[in-house]
């Protein structure tokens, strides 16, 4: 039920334009440009502009030439940029594999698991991608049985939506279940 209500709620604009057209298929420059205009929600300042240019769309032939076996540590330690844009850049070279990582979907996970709020910008990089690591891809996995898109979108949704309603935080996350 989770899965379902709250992907439906989901409602981000350049989702067809700029993420869907592109994911999962080869990343050109071009492509990358685009997926980390949707990643940024709104136009990349120059430093935006010129992280994507040396991290990703610099380094693709370093990207195309990695084993698909590569650990998801390993990679994240090989590309520069945030946490969560490295932790993106993992998403975008195996989106079904690993899955996109930022503020509200941590945010959903943290009140799933345990009925409170937990927030990460102020939190260095390295405890971002540790958590994402050991913490959120087996959250995320418990999900497995449901299209992965759609899991991303609900919990995306419902991260944004607790960030901004009054909703009290639970002594335990009384339903709330993944089915």
């Amino acid at each position: 039920m989770f899965v379902q209500y709250w992907s439906a709620e989901y409602d981000y604009a350049t989702d067809s334009d700029l993420y869907t057209p592109h994911i999962g298929k080869q990343l050109t420059p071009e492509t990358v440009r685009e997926l980390f205009l949707w990643k940024n929600g709104s136009k990349l300042s120059v430093a935006k502009q010129q992280s994507v240019e040396q991290n990703y769309v610099g380094r693709l032939q370093e990207l195309f030439d990695l084993s698909m076996d590569t650990p998801p540590a390993e990679f994240l330690k090989t590309f520069g940029g945030g946490a969560i844009w490295r932790i993106f850049w993992l998403h975008c070279w195996q989106p079904s594999r690993y899955p996109i990582y930022d503020q509200h979907v941590h945010r959903a996970m943290t009140f799933i698991q345990s009925g409170t709020r937990e927030e990460i910008s102020s939190w260095p990089d390295a405890r971002k991608i540790d958590t994402y690591l050991v913490r959120y891809l087996p959250f995320h996995s418990s999900f497995e049985a449901f299209d992965q898109r759609e899991v991303d979108r609900a919990l995306w949704a419902f991260g944004k939506f607790i960030k901004g309603s009054r909703i009290p935080e639970l002594a335990t996350p009384a339903g709330l279940d993944s089915a």
